[in-house]
């Protein structure tokens, strides 16, 4: 360690020993709480502002699924009978909490849209599917950059399903098939898109694989049966491109 740094240290461990003898614990949590009171309350109500469009982007996609008297009715007798679930019910006001603290209100608006589906099918429900869990997982967690990110990463592997089912983050984001060395590190948007894949990957929508050796990438990913069905939501959602 240098004299400089040494000496800025030694300075900062005085100051707070100094600052720490000077005022007991209840002095240092009122000026605190003195310091950032002002910001608590326009926070908050920006909070539950973005909390309230999300919610009714939910609420827009489940009613969109009910635009017929028939169908109306037919809910409602769906809901008298799954209201009485415990496990439903119980999946559905999980459903709602997961939409309302979503990353977009798109995807509120699509989580609404899935419930619906949901509670239209014509199967007992008896508890929600791995399927259903993982969908409202995924969407819950992705943006409208990540959603965009994924219809492209799809239309990328639907064109080239023919030539292999394992590509590089730089062959999609490049939309070559040809092996590349390129680092994905190298500029921002390069990085964004590896990062949405990596995000993918964890979601379970895209799976891994090791690389060509000459790619410069650790791993290469293929789609899922969960790719599909995420595609399949989106688009009938009206999100895909």
């Amino acid at each position: 360690m240098n004299k400089l740094t040494d000496y800025n240290l030694l300075s900062l461990d005085s100051i707070l020993e100094e600052y720490i003898k000077s005022k007991d614990e209840m002095d240092r949590i009122k000026e605190f709480i003195t310091e950032v009171t002002p910001y608590i309350k326009p926070i908050k109500l920006i909070w539950d502002y973005s909390q309230k469009i999300r919610y009714e982007s939910f609420i827009r996609g489940y009613e969109n699924k009910k635009n017929s008297e028939r169908m109306l009715n037919k809910f409602q007798k769906r809901m008298d009978k799954l209201t009485k679930n415990e496990m439903f019910m119980e999946f559905l006001v999980q459903t709602v909490s997961d939409a309302i603290n979503a990353r977009s209100s798109k995807a509120a608006f699509i989580l609404g849209m899935y419930v619906a589906e949901i509670v239209k099918g014509e199967k007992e429900i008896q508890e929600p599917s791995y399927e259903n869990l993982l969908m409202i997982n995924a969407l819950k967690s992705l943006n409208d950059w990540d959603i965009t990110h994924f219809n492209n990463i799809y239309s990328f592997f639907n064109q080239h399903k023919e030539h292999t089912k394992f590509f590089c983050a730089s062959q999609i984001f490049n939309k070559t098939t040809d092996e590349s060395d390129i680092d994905m590190s190298s500029s921002p948007e390069q990085a964004e898109f590896k990062a949405v894949i990596d995000k993918l990957i964890n979601l379970q929508i895209l799976s891994t694989s090791i690389a060509l050796a000459q790619d410069n990438e650790p791993y290469s990913v293929a789609l899922t049966y969960y790719s599909h069905a995420l595609h399949d939501l989106l688009k009938r959602c009206n999100q895909t491109i």
